[in-house]
């Protein structure tokens, strides 16, 4: 029996022990003193909210230690933000050994380039272009939920030969057709968290260093504004832009879809009404906290914000530096994220060893 284990118990964590369990043999790491192992349930539970069904984990070990959580692991799934990439990377390559699997979920936010020293070390690396379904942790290490769950999920590998093989493993383990995609930069460059999460916030906040406190905020999908989809719709177009440039120097990216497409639409208005109307998704409230005298300011410890722009748009904006495409409102998002939180864009491809096209060719193609 293959051995698998789950690098995080947060939401998305949690979901995939408990499932993959059924299957194999299942260990699960913690991220102590974030999460604690007595916190956590082997037989730990997941509810499918739109099927109205449980399923009970038969998780093997649940542990802190991380040598201990990979010495014996066939795959290793990888749930943890993208912001956590480069500290982890350094503590898991040095305790990988060859014939294992790296898998992000999802594997954007830079995951393989942090995690390709393993490579090395003949260690492959897989991303799943999206998550398979919402997830929502009840009670940490006890239930979890789950809804609008996926017909299925698409991933990529590198080495490129390795895509079916994984495509395989990873659909059994889901219990999901899973289709292997043409190349990994078909998981870089989604245009998924890092331009919706941005645009939204910035259209939300975009006047916070004046402003600094609001009365109310809106529901972050279900009172999604047209003012949000035009902005996305315009940082989705200089994706495209990249793209198109990419194809013209033959490295294809195919299996990317405009959002408008994404949400069966064919203009703004149409998408604002879409995102307005997704079950799993009405609900969810803006990143924010409530002060003291009753007024709100955004939440800049958020995942929204500490993942999406520093780990998700910077690193799109980085391909359009090394590409020489210009993306002015991808540009005008990043900046105004980093005066709001008195930072400076610190993710370039150079310091990770892309310099130029052929760089990128060279990692994303054999």
């Amino acid at each position: 029996m293959k051995k698998i284990t789950i690098i995080g118990g947060g939401n998305m964590g949690s979901i995939l022990s408990v499932k993959f369990s059924q299957k194999y043999d299942v260990t699960l790491f913690l991220n102590a003193p974030y999460e604690k192992v007595e916190e956590y349930h082997k037989d730990m539970v997941v509810f499918n909210e739109d099927s109205n069904t449980r399923v009970q984990g038969k998780i093997n070990k649940i542990t802190d230690n991380l040598e201990d959580a990979v010495k014996d692991a066939d795959w290793i799934y990888i749930t943890y933000p993208s912001f956590l990439f480069a500290s982890f990377s350094k503590q898991l390559i040095p305790l990988l050994k060859a014939g294992q699997h790296l898998v992000g979920i999802p594997g954007s936010g830079g995951f393989e380039l942090y995690f390709r020293n393993a490579l090395s070390k003949g260690v492959t690396i897989t991303g799943l272009q999206r998550v398979h379904s919402v997830a929502r942790i009840i009670t940490k290490g006890v239930e979890v939920r789950e809804s609008g769950v996926r017909t299925g999920i698409r991933c990529a590998s590198i080495p490129l030969s390795f895509n079916k093989e994984a495509s395989e493993f990873i659909a059994d383990c889901y219990s999901l057709p899973v289709e292997p995609l043409e190349n990994y930069l078909n998981v870089t460059l989604l245009n998924s968290n890092p331009i919706l999460h941005t645009s939204r916030l910035y259209s939300v906040f975009k006047d916070y260093e004046t402003k600094k406190e609001y009365d109310s905020l809106p529901l972050f999908y279900e009172e999604w504004s047209l003012q949000s989809s035009e902005l996305l719709e315009k940082m989705d177009n200089e994706l495209f832009s990249m793209i198109s440039f990419l194809r013209d120097n033959k490295m294809p990216v195919n299996q990317i879809t405009t959002l408008l497409e994404h949400y069966e639409s064919t203009n703004p208005e149409q998408m604002t009404k879409k995102l307005n109307s997704i079950n799993s998704l009405k609900g969810l409230t803006t990143p924010s906290v409530k002060k003291e005298n009753g007024k709100y300011i955004p939440d800049l410890s958020s995942r929204y914000f500490t993942a999406d722009f520093p780990y998700g748009l910077d690193i799109l904006l980085s391909f359009s530096y090394l590409l020489k495409v210009p993306c002015p409102n991808m540009q005008m998002v990043s900046d105004w994220y980093h005066r709001i939180t008195n930072t400076k864009r610190t993710f370039s491809l150079d310091s990770l060893g892309l310099n130029n096209i052929e760089d990128l060719r060279n990692t994303y193609f054999k």
